[in-house]
């Protein structure tokens, strides 16, 4: 592995060296490489086979994103699956490649409702890799280059029914194709209310380099690392209703610097799987796809990735007629093309190099308004929205597989983010975010897909609300935990609900302690208890299910927190860790002090006599509940000094980000997400908090109804909840990557 490590720092200069060209990559006339030219060089290289022209023959972005991924790759019915695919594809010898391909399918969205997607996708590739140094029995360094440009059409249309059986015919009647080009008048007015059509592109310029090594054919070992740049303009229209058709334009620009590493077992060779049985074209193509998905899911593999992001988002969005025909003329002639979209945007000269993450108000506010007033001078139309978004952040990835039995992936990221808009008098939300995702799939079977399915993910956000005399207002904290499965046991379903009423219970408890606040045991409920003791209890199969907790403490509440005395914070503490220590902590919580420094003791005379020596066999297995005392003096004294370090930050911009992590476990304590929220939920009023818990069951039970409903709590008037909530998560909406179902 040095040999190997040495290899890839070699290459590393060489990506170094070639790595600032790719920051001239921009919508800047001038700036270097434009768009313009590099496109012209893709095409000229392809010209000979030309890309073909494409012609006709709710909820929540990051929820609806939450459930694509949980769903996708899952074994699912055969109507579920049922897609039509319809291919073409044309290369140039070991240089450039141009293709196109049709798709169809159904999906559901997360309350229920079927979306038909008619998908078309334009790809125009260039790649040059080559082996610099080859050691035998080590393996080969080698660097590459990569340009893709990539283009889309996705249409999406909510269907009636919601059954994937009822509508095989809506899949199979391919004369009702849409695509989004070419954007007619006449096809535009055609629109159903709640289709949604997208346009996305990508344009990427990328430098790797790696080296790998195979150990007794049996073990694969590799390390890599890279950067790239990409622009990747966009456009959806939303067909709001008769009389309103919303189009957003979305201009992103995104430099990512990741390394990795990866342990696999070697694949198995196509000849050794030994598949269909002949030797025509056909049947090499099916055994080469086919014995790739199979080594996808028998393969041992183990891999870590890092990456480091940086960019600039612009969004507009106007509000257009769909009755009117001069603004409907406007929108024709601008998505004219196929990768004609890219020049549009040129020719609106939309600059990203006068957006900065340092902007004041002002200025920041100058630069939105104009390239507002540029896209709605090419559409006839005045902005509704237009914003900018400055972020960048890191992320680590884990990624475990034992073939078929298990795939567990962990992903850990930290982020900020700067939003602006035309909105407010311009005010700027600085949103300092931390999140965890992890995801275990069991039984995954070749050429069918994953059985069994959990996936969760938890972000903490901390918002500072920069004014127009360019102060910024105290934090304010959203916490958002989405969780689901598919085919697991009614008890899995209930603990999924369990988390969030673990959170709520504690809302203004002061160490006392709340109720259920949702009926876990009704909505999955357990199947009776088995007459013989004996018996193991059995369990309920559910098909899937979703659930999404927000909570937000508002800007008193963080204060709360933030400033609350340490003997409060030693006492939420310890009423958490009663869940497991009850024990223990009963019969001691009057001996625990805290002192000046904030460092938590106990009278360890007096408990040793409370707890006694017959005591130690009953706590823990044998465990010295006098340790168990000792561990949780140390944890409360870490948990205090963490909330202290906050208070002691210079500014507001550095006590927001020491608040996001350590409200994520980067802290002394470690304590983060659902444990850090049961403690310092206890030390806000409940009429500083609000929370709201949308539930989505496809339970396929006999005799059991599903259930799509939003519980919402403790959200009065005076919190601001909605307000507050909606201002955040608009924001955060907008500017986020579309899901598949939703722009």
């Amino acid at each position: 592995m040095k040999k190997l490590t040495l290899l890839l720092i070699a290459a590393l200069s060489l990506i170094s060296a070639t790595a600032r060209k790719l920051s001239a990559l921009d919508f800047d006339a001038g700036a270097g490489i434009s768009i313009s030219e590099a496109v012209g060089e893709l095409k000229a290289q392809s010209a000979a086979v030309r890309a073909p022209a494409v012609s006709s023959a709710g909820i929540s972005s990051s929820l609806a994103r939450f459930w694509e991924d949980l769903k996708n790759d899952t074994l699912e019915g055969a109507c579920e699956n049922a897609e039509i695919k319809l291919n073409k594809d044309g290369k140039l010898p070991g240089m450039a490649g141009v293709g196109a391909d049709f798709k169809r399918y159904m999906r559901k969205f997360p309350d229920g409702r079927l979306a038909l997607i008619d998908e078309v996708k334009l790809n125009l590739s260039v790649g040059i890799n080559q082996e610099l140094l080859n050691i035998p029995e080590l393996g080969a360094l080698s660097v590459g280059m990569t340009g893709l440009l990539e283009g889309k059409s996705q249409v999406v249309r909510p269907l009636e029914s919601d059954s994937y059986c009822r509508e095989l015919k809506t899949l199979v009647d391919l004369y009702e194709v849409k695509t989004v080009l070419p954007a007619r008048i006449s096809r535009i007015a055609a629109m159903k209310n709640g289709e949604l059509w997208k346009l996305p592109l990508t344009l990427r310029l990328g430098f790797s380099a790696g080296a790998g090594a195979v150990i007794q054919e049996v073990l694969s070992v590799s390390i890599s690392a890279g950067q790239s740049n990409e622009s990747k303009p966009s456009v959806t229209l939303y067909r709001m209703d008769d009389d309103n058709l919303r189009l957003r334009l979305r201009l992103d620009r995104v430099a990512v610097r990741s390394v990795g590493a990866s342990v696999s077992s070697a694949e198995i060779p196509v000849a050794d799987i030994g598949l269909i049985n002949a030797e025509n074209i056909l049947a090499r193509e099916i055994n080469r796809s086919w014995a790739k998905e199979i080594n996808k899911y028998i393969a041992l593999k183990l891999s870590f990735a890092r990456s480091r992001s940086s960019g600039k988002k612009l969004l507009l969005e106007f509000i257009l007629n769909p009755n009117s025909p001069e603004q409907m003329a406007s929108l024709e002639k601008f998505l004219r093309g196929d990768f004609g979209l890219l020049k549009r945007f040129m020719e609106m000269n939309l600059r990203f190099n006068d957006f900065s993450e340092a902007d004041d108000i002002a200025g920041g506010m100058e630069d939105i308004q104009g390239v507002g007033q540029q896209a709605g001078q090419a559409l006839d139309s005045e902005a509704g929205f237009s914003g900018s978004n400055m972020y960048h952040g890191h992320s680590d990835a884990l990624h475990v597989q034992v073939p078929v039995l298990h795939t567990r992936d962990d992903a850990w990221s930290s982020s900020y983010n700067r939003y602006q808009s035309q909105a407010n008098s311009g005010e700027v939300l600085h949103v300092q975010q931390q999140g965890r995702t992890s995801t275990g799939n069991s039984l995954n079977i070749p050429l069918v897909g994953t059985v069994v399915k959990y996936s969760s993910q938890k972000n903490v956000y901390v918002v500072n609300r920069e004014v127009a005399d360019g102060q910024a207002t105290r934090p304010v904290m959203m916490y958002q935990q989405n969780e689901g499965f598919v085919r697991n046991s009614d008890g899995t379903a209930r603990h999924m609900i369990e988390k969030a009423n673990g959170m709520l219970r504690y809302v203004g408890s002061d160490g006392n302690g709340m109720a259920d606040l949702i009926p876990a045991a009704a909505i999955f409920a357990p199947l009776p208890a088995p007459a013989d003791p004996g018996q193991l209890t059995q369990s309920k199969v559910y098909g899937s299910a979703l659930m999404s907790f927000k909570l937000l403490i508002n800007e008193r509440g963080v204060n709360g927190i933030i400033f609350a005395p340490a003997q409060a914070i030693l006492k939420a503490y310890l009423n958490m860790m009663r869940e497991t220590e009850a024990a223990v902590i009963d019969k001691v919580l009057d001996l625990f002090t805290v002192n000046e420094e904030g460092e938590v003791g106990f009278d360890h005379k007096a408990a040793q006599k409370r707890l006694g020596t017959a005591f130690l066999t009953g706590c823990d297995n044998g465990t010295n509940p006098l340790d168990i005392v000792r561990t949780l003096a140390k944890a409360a004294t870490q948990v205090i000094r963490d909330l202290a370090s906050v208070k002691e930050a210079s500014d507001w911009k550095e006590r927001s980000e020491r608040l996001s992590g350590i409200a994520a476990g980067d802290s002394r304590s470690g304590l983060g997400y659902e444990d850090f929220m049961k403690v310092v939920l206890q030390l806000v009023s409940p009429d500083d908090v609000s929370a709201e818990v949308y539930l989505h069951t496809d339970k396929k039970v006999k005799g059991e109804a599903d259930l799509t409903r939003t519980y919402r709590f403790f959200n009065g008037r005076d919190n601001n909840f909605d307000s507050a909530l909606s201002e955040v998560s608009q924001a955060q909406e907008r500017f986020a990557e579309p899901s598949l179902l939703t722009d």
